[in-house]
């Protein structure tokens, strides 16, 4: 027979992108080539919508292109 407190809890991948977005939106460096993506044309910006971060190529892209920031 097992205890309750031997019951491993699993997390989804939503609540596990909940903890983690937050470092890398604070350390790109870290988590993406931001250096060979700043040598391709790109360059790093945030959504004016929904507040995400994202890549783009130029800077007439303004939102990050999610369906429910677009239009």
């Amino acid at each position: 027979m097992t205890d309750a407190d031997d019951t491993v809890k699993c997390l989804s991948a939503k609540e596990i992108k909940a903890l983690v977005k937050p470092e890398f939106a604070a350390n790109p460096d870290i988590f993406y080539p931001v250096k060979t993506l700043g040598n391709l044309g790109f360059t790093r910006a945030c959504c004016p919508k929904c507040g995400e971060n994202f890549w783009r190529h130029s800077d007439k892209k303004v939102t990050c292109g999610d369906s429910n920031c677009e239009g």
